[in-house]
């Protein structure tokens, strides 16, 4: 050892110990990490049967109907007897008025459905008239030889179908186009025609008497069937 540096023996055992210390306590700290993670795993069951009991409870409160009761009445019944076909158009139309599906589509395809319909019963009012064809709210003088009272044809079911037609026609457009202002209008204009209907009824009453009077008591829709069923057990 002579001529070996003493600070340089001094430094050396200096570093072994430390190093050698910096080992010793990692045992202890992997006892540690390991209680760690015990105890999170402790708390975590605790938490989650916790939570399922304040789950099951908050369900009983709500008094709502057991899976099972509801899955029995589900599989309850003859498929195609149950009225499926309801039920499927009913969660459809639910889906689509959701999400908004087909907002585009269903304008398109219902705004040509009215006014294809307006068109049509339009010209079915005018062929059913006939010779009582008049742009005038007053009933045609039977008299004249034309005037006559229809109570035949669409005019069994509706007593202005005219107007109906209109009505459709310009609601279809108002729908096709996405026009408030339209559709406002239209609005305008079933009020114009349910004041006309009613001018041009006073007159049909006066001309027809007690005929017409029946022939109203029969026929109750103005304008739209209120109960369409009785279109389907009248034809």
């Amino acid at each position: 050892m002579k001529g070996f540096p003493i600070p340089f023996l001094i430094a050396f055992a200096s570093s072994v110990s430390c190093h050698s210390s910096a080992f010793v306590p990692q045992p202890l700290a992997l006892n540690n990490v390991r209680i760690s993670e015990g105890r999170k795993r402790v708390y975590k069951f605790v938490a989650a049967n916790t939570k399922d009991d304040v789950n099951d409870n908050i369900l009983s409160s709500l008094n709502l109907p057991s899976p099972e009761a509801v899955k029995e009445n589900i599989l309850e019944g003859n498929v195609g007897e149950r009225g499926e076909v309801y039920v499927v158009a009913q969660f459809s139309l639910l889906f689509c008025i959701a999400i908004g599906v087909g907002d585009y589509l269903i304008t398109t395809i219902l705004g040509h459905v009215l006014i294809l319909a307006g068109l049509i019963l339009v010209y079915k009012s005018a062929a059913d008239l006939k010779d009582n064809l008049s742009p005038w709210p007053v009933a045609t003088d039977p008299k004249a030889g034309r005037g006559s009272l229809i109570n035949k044809g669409i005019y069994s079911y509706i007593r202005h179908p005219m107007y109906s037609g209109l009505l459709m026609g310009m609601s279809g457009l108002s729908i096709l186009t996405e026009s408030t202002a339209r559709l406002l209008l239209t609005f305008a204009l079933y009020l114009v025609l349910d004041a006309k209907s009613d001018f041009e009824e006073a007159s049909l009453v006066e001309t027809y008497g007690s005929d017409y009077d029946e022939y109203k008591a029969n026929v109750q829709n103005k304008f739209f069937p209120l109960d369409v069923k009785s279109i389907f057990k009248r034809s």
